[in-house]
This record gives C-alpha cells, sequence and structure tokens, in this order.
C-alpha cells in the first residue's frame, strides 16, 4: 500500500482542535520548508505550546519528531524538490534583513496572491460564479467581525449584478429575522477566515439544513466549515504580517464578481442604468466623472463577439 501523504494524514483525523488547526495549516502552507522546522520554530510560528505540536505530530502517526522530519525530507529528495525549500528558506532569512519595509510588505502581499491563485481551481471558481447568478433564489452573503467588512464589500458588488442579494449584517441579533425566509434553493456566501466567528458557523448550518447551497471564502483547508460547505474558495492568511491582510481576499472577490457578470443577461446594462438613474437623483455623489452603462454595455458587447469567434 502507498504510504500517505502528509497532506493525506491529516485529512484523515476525525477531528482537529483549533490548536491542531493552526498546526495543520501551517504544514500545508510552508511545505516544503517544514523540513527545516523544528518543534520550537513550529510552536514559535503558531501561537502553539511545542508540546501541542509533539503531541499532534504522534497523532499523524508518526513515533518521533525526528521520524517525522525523515519522512518529510524522503519525499523532498523523490520530488526532487529539496533544492527548492533550501532556497525558500534563505530567501526568507534574507528578506527579514531588509529596511525597505514597503517594498517587504508588498512581496509579502504577492506571494499570497500567488499561494491563492494556486488553491483555487479555474472550473471551480467560474461554477461558483456560475452559481450565484443563476440560481434561481435568493443569494445571502455573510461575514462576521473583521469579515463584515469584506461581506460588505462583496453584498455592494453583487447587488449590483442580481435581485435578491442580501447582506447578513454584523448584528447578529438581526441575524435569525433574516433567516425566516431561507428555502431549498438560496445560496449563502460565507466568508470564514479566523479567528472564525461562531455565528458565522451557525448561520451556515442553518443554509445547510434547509438544503440551500453553502459557498465559503475560507483561509484553510482545515477550518470547521469547509467539509459543510458546497463549494470551498480558499484564500490562506498572509503570516508575515502581525495583522490579517484583506488584500488577497479583497482581490479574489473582486475577481468574482467580474467573473459572474460573465453569466449575466444581455440587458444586465439596463439594471445598470436604472442604478445610475437613481444615484443621480438622489445626488448620491459629488459632481464629477461616474461609471456609467456604457462600462457594462461595452463589456456585453465584446463578450457578444467572443461568442461569435468561438462558434
Amino acid at each position: 500500500m502507498k504510504e500517505q501523504s502528509l497532506i493525506e494524514r491529516i485529512r484523515s483525523l476525525a477531528r482537529l482542535t483549533p490548536s491542531e488547526v493552526k498546526i495543520a495549516d501551517f504544514l500545508a502552507r510552508h511545505y516544503p520548508e517544514i523540513a527545516f522546522e523544528s518543534a520550537t520554530t513550529i510552536s514559535q510560528k503558531t501561537g502553539v505550546s511545542k508540546a501541542t505540536v509533539v503531541r499532534f505530530i504522534a497523532r499523524l502517526g508518526y513515533d518521533s519528531y525526528a521520524q517525522f522530519l525523515q519522512h518529510i525530507r524522503d519525499d523532498l529528495v523523490v520530488s526532487q524538490e529539496l533544492p527548492v525549500g533550501r532556497y525558500t528558506l534563505i530567501k526568507k532569512q534574507d528578506s527579514s534583513k531588509t529596511k525597505d519595509l514597503l517594498g517587504l510588505s508588498l512581496n509579502a502581499i504577492m506571494k499570497n496572491l500567488q499561494e491563492s491563485h494556486a488553491q483555487i481551481k479555474t472550473e471551480s471558481f467560474m461554477n461558483i460564479a456560475r452559481l450565484m447568478i443563476e440560481t434561481p433564489g435568493s443569494l445571502y452573503i455573510t461575514g462576521q467581525r473583521s469579515s463584515y467588512a469584506l461581506a460588505h464589500l462583496f453584498h455592494g458588488l453583487m447587488r449590483r449584478l442580481r435581485p435578491r442579494t442580501f447582506l447578513l449584517g454584523g448584528d447578529s441579533a438581526t441575524i435569525p429575522d433574516a433567516l425566516v425566509d431561507v428555502k431549498k434553493g438560496d445560496v449563502l456566501f460565507a466568508i470564514f477566515r479566523y479567528p472564525y466567528a461562531k455565528t458565522t458557523y451557525e448561520v451556515a448550518k442553518y443554509f445547510v439544513d434547509q438544503k440551500a447551497f453553502v459557498i465559503l471564502l475560507t483561509d484553510s483547508s482545515f477550518s470547521p466549515l469547509y467539509h459543510t460547505a458546497d463549494h470551498q474558495l480558499v484564500v490562506p492568511i498572509d503570516e508575515s504580517s502581525l495583522f490579517h491582510r484583506f488584500t488577497a481576499a479583497t482581490a479574489i472577490l473582486e475577481s468574482l464578481a467580474l467573473a459572474a457578470l460573465h453569466f449575466c443577461s444581455d440587458d444586465i446594462y439596463k439594471r445598470f442604468d436604472l442604478n445610475e438613474k437613481l444615484f443621480a437623483d438622489f445626488q448620491t455623489y459629488c459632481p464629477g466623472k461616474v461609471v456609467d452603462s456604457l462600462h457594462i454595455k461595452e463589456f456585453m458587447e465584446k463578450r457578444q463577439e467572443e461568442k461569435e469567434e468561438t462558434e
């Protein structure tokens, strides 16, 4: 029988504690660099005790941490990735000495964007965009705590594209009222990033109970809701910063809205026309250049040309 990979061993565990989720996510994200980590450094980088790290390694089926490292290094040698891991580690050490903090931060952001792109399959991404537009039910968007800002942004984008798009707000006391009308065929888009908000967890479970669809944007394949959702978008959190960056998650949400636009009907620009008229009637913005329906009309004409070329 083929020996299980590290990720397969992690996924085989029945349940992970919050501390184990941190370790599992670190191991998954930093492969192959973990071949050069010790239990102590993993403890320091995850904020989990060294004893917990050692116990988790034992749960994965290794007799000792040394055996765990040997398994990783053997796997790297076979796949010829060991030089890559060593180079990545050295590069990290060198970059930590730079005084160009802006450049360091931007490089970390770009790396985070690349990691996110690598984890999201194009077919899955487009299927999610299609589901949000073509579902006959309502689209609900939620996110709590810091994720509420992302949910608010995405709601503003999606409500321009389709009717019956609702934001489940940051005030958890009002959410039960909004859930009364949830039914089979509706879609929940949940933004669920560490530390995982209990309210988002309960909302998602309710949608599952109603046989509605759940789309999850999360930061780890080991988050509490990952296996509950029908579709998942994993956008890793950049661990090089004290603060959890929003850049990668924001980019994915904006890209998803653009992808959703591809599945809108050809009269979508009429909806934009009305929207802009209402903005003008209510004097929503200061005088100046505004985005009008011309942009969306040009987009739809270009899309039609592309369709004709492929036929």
